[in-house]
């Protein structure tokens, strides 16, 4: 499972990242700490996902 975060700027707005797992995009964060913290849960690191129904998504590709 290849996890990437890519940096993408939106229409006129600012910048966000993308968190994609073989190349499908499955979350979008503002900071990169975040983005970093959601690519760590994904891989089975130790990492502090507050949101639970993130977590839920998230566990379902873990599979």
């Amino acid at each position: 499972m290849e996890v990437t975060i890519t940096r993408v700027k939106k229409y006129n707005a600012a910048w966000n990242n993308v968190v994609s797992v073989d190349g499908v995009p499955v979350a979008i964060a503002k900071s990169a700490h975040r983005a970093g913290q959601i690519a760590a849960y994904i891989q089975g690191m130790p990492a502090e996902v507050n949101d639970l129904w993130l977590k839920r998504e998230l566990n379902k590709l873990q599979k």
